[in-house]
């Protein structure tokens, strides 16, 4: 039988060279780019023909159809090597023509088989070609331009064939946005010259993307991981980094909120400020769909931002934008540019989503600014000073707009930071906390970060269970990729028992946070506490892997040791966590190395540290919990109770690691399950 038919031919680039070098790898491969491959072939009404080898022959109705399918292939393949690793990255070459075919016994013969087979190595890499035949029934139908190649001699084929290359919108994307791009990932001091320059840029690069028509759309549910990389600082002005880095974590808060997006946290994002690395690698390791860039540029009360929205996988700019207000308009500001990004990738707000972003509240400017740099101080903030100076900006904030709910949740931040550094005790810090925190709910009940702080004060200060979980699960019911709530939520299921709620908590924490040590540090804590000891130490030493000093993940596999019967590797853990430097002669770390002495009978050593101890609550108030702990370790059972008595009257934080496995000697005690009734610890 003979007829018309469009015939793709495709072939994977690289196979046989790969399967001389690894065999086992490129049939897996090959598998892998096959079960990718087929489905588009059904979507697009495509008939499978046959295989050879790593090549696919596909006949389809029209030539139109062939060409969607084969861009659907082209973004479909690109998409999954953006996320995987370089040796695992499939590309193919795909070939196009229309002509007249024979079927034979189950076989396709013909020059439309021929041409396209021939046509198909001409396409690079990940690319399309097409014949003139197809060229000319795909033109005006398909939403990509075609670069004619020229007259072909193709192999087997008498005559020349004109052949043109499908564009793919990663194939000659706007080389103008991309220099603004590289422009605006500089550091600062390389930009000042460039300031200028890069503003007009970047207004030009937003009218070209307005009148291009080469971006296709994006579909429904294609993107629904978002990035939103540092904002770039074109002022002349590093004293404004204050600003800008409160404009992208506003912008950042605002679209978390939006429960159809999940949304990288600022802890991971941060990381690429300056960064010269590509996006797709900064896609790759924060494993997102599309990127948020942007810059900031204020002239007084004018305030301007510049974004623009790349698809990861394909690095093609989807969509820019500028958006213009005064100063106190900065909260619908950071309302539009969401809404703006919601609607680019297709997502469905709630009405209450809608409701809120259409309805931001005017601030004043001086007040906003304040509370800008009280959470830039705050986020930097490593010492009593620094931490006293965000106080003193939010309470700034306050005198001049008492209204602000957000600045009473910086403020109840600020003072709970004073007590985790042990600045000031729990009996100072956290009535002060919870006040500045309960204001902010009482002027906007609907604040997800202060939500979040009620469930931490309910849990570490008031021992009311069951109101820290409802708190911590409405910060994260009014915003889904709240990664603090997600981190102290699962803290929290852990310490009560609930480790396996816990750890399935804190894997969502590290999807929102990828990049993080202490949601790692979580997810190894709760394995701890399910007292599967083995993967505690794994995830444990990932930690390790992100930040080598981090004290914290030293002591927790310290106490996987230990618990393991590995006393000399739990010393070592130990020395290393006093050893690093934001950890020096801190009383966790020193309760902890003094524990695992005393377990290992070296009872000089722990009792030495027991002085180090009562040197230091001379001076500053130490958690009586880690004191205990080494009377613990010592068999001293009557010290540990007198040490955790000390710690129930003066609400220490860390009584609520009094069910953790390290103080588990102490449960055939009487006065262990009335210290426990007394805090209604649940069963």
């Amino acid at each position: 039988m003979r007829k018309l038919a469009a015939i793709m031919f495709t072939d994977l680039v690289g196979y046989s060279a790969l399967s001389q070098k690894n065999e086992a790898l490129a049939l897996e491969l090959l598998k892998e780019h096959q079960e990718l491959l087929r489905p588009l072939f059904a979507q697009h009404n495509g008939t499978e023909i046959k295989t050879i080898g790593d090549a696919f022959l596909v006949e389809f109705a029209s030539a139109v159809e062939a060409a969607r399918c084969a861009v659907d292939i082209q973004k479909a393949l690109t998409a999954h090597t953006s996320v995987v690793a370089p040796e695992r990255r499939i590309q193919v070459r795909i070939g196009l023509h229309v002509g007249d075919v024979v079927y034979e016994e189950g076989d396709v013969l013909g020059d439309g088989v021929n041409i396209a087979s021939r046509i198909e190595p001409l396409a690079p890499p990940g690319g399309i070609c097409v014949s003139e035949d197809v060229a000319h029934q795909i033109e005006n139908k398909i939403d990509l331009p075609l670069e004619l190649l020229g007259e072909k001699l193709l192999k087997g084929i008498q005559k020349p064939v004109m052949v043109y290359r499908i564009l793919l919108p990663w194939e000659k994307e706007a080389g103008l946005l991309r220099l603004v791009r590289v422009a605006l990932r500089k550091p600062l001091r390389a930009r000042w010259v460039q300031a200028g320059v890069i503003v007009l840029l970047i207004a030009a690069g937003v009218g070209w993307w307005w009148t291009s028509q080469r971006v296709p759309s994006i579909r429904p549910g294609e993107i629904t991981r978002l990035a939103v990389l540092p904002f770039a600082n074109l002022m002349n002005d590093p004293q404004q980094d204050y600003f800008v880095d409160g404009m992208h974590d506003a912008l950042l808060t605002e679209l978390s909120k939006l429960a159809a997006l999940t949304v990288i946290s600022r802890q991971s994002v941060m990381r690429y400020k300056g960064s010269d690395k590509s996006l797709g690698d900064i896609a790759r390791e924060l494993q997102a769909h599309a990127l948020i860039e942007g810059s900031v540029l204020r002239a007084g009360d004018d305030v301007r931002i510049n974004v623009q929205l790349i698809e990861a996988a394909a690095d093609r700019h989807l969509w820019a934008d500028i958006f213009d207000r005064k100063l106190e308009d900065v909260l619908a500001l950071h309302s539009d540019v969401a809404q703006a990004i919601a609607s680019e990738v297709k997502i469905t707000l709630t009405p209450e989503e809608e409701s809120r972003l259409a309805n931001a509240r005017q601030v004043d400017p001086d007040a906003y600014q304040l509370y800008l740099k009280g959470v830039y101080n705050l986020q930097e903030s490593w010492t009593a000073d620094e931490l006293w100076e965000a106080i003193s900006y939010f309470q700034q904030a306050i005198e001049i707009d008492s209204t602000y709910a957000p600045a009473y949740a910086g403020l109840a931040e600020g003072y709970n930071n004073l007590s985790v550094f042990t600045i000031l005790s729990p009996k100072e810090a956290y009535p002060k906390a919870k006040a500045a925190v309960l204001k902010a709910l009482e002027l906007d009940n609907t604040l997800g970060e202060a939500c979040a702080s009620l469930g931490y004060f309910n849990f570490v200060f008031d021992w009311d269970w069951q109101a820290a979980d409802e708190a911590f699960r409405r910060a994260i019911e009014l915003r889904p990729s709240n990664v603090g709530a997600h981190t102290w939520l699962s803290w929290y299921l852990t310490l009560v028992g609930r480790a396996d709620e816990g750890i399935a908590v804190a894997r969502r924490s590290i999807e929102l946070n990828p990049l993080s040590p202490s949601c790692q540090l979580m997810l190894g804590q709760g394995y701890f506490m399910a007292r599967r000891y083995d993967e505690a130490i794994g995830e444990l030493k990932k930690v390790l892997e992100m930040a080598p000093n981090n004290p914290f993940a030293h002591m927790e596999l310290a106490w996987s040791y230990a618990k393991k019967g590995m006393p000399t590797e739990a010393i070592a853990e130990c020395e290393k966590a006093l050893a690093s430097p934001a950890s020096t002669g801190n009383p966790m770390s020193l309760g902890t190395l003094g524990w695992v002495y005393g377990l290992s009978d070296r009872s000089d050593k722990a009792r030495e540290l027991l002085g180090q101890l009562t040197a230091q609550s001379a001076q500053r108030w130490i958690d009586p919990l880690w004191t205990a702990a080494i009377y613990l370790g010592l068999g001293d059972k009557d010290g540990a109770f007198q040490w955790l008595e000390k710690g129930y009257h003066e609400r220490s934080p860390a009584m609520v690691y009094i069910k953790t496995p390290h103080l588990e000697s102490l449960t055939d005690d009487p006065r262990y399950t009335d210290l426990l009734l007394r805090m209604n610890f649940p069963e």
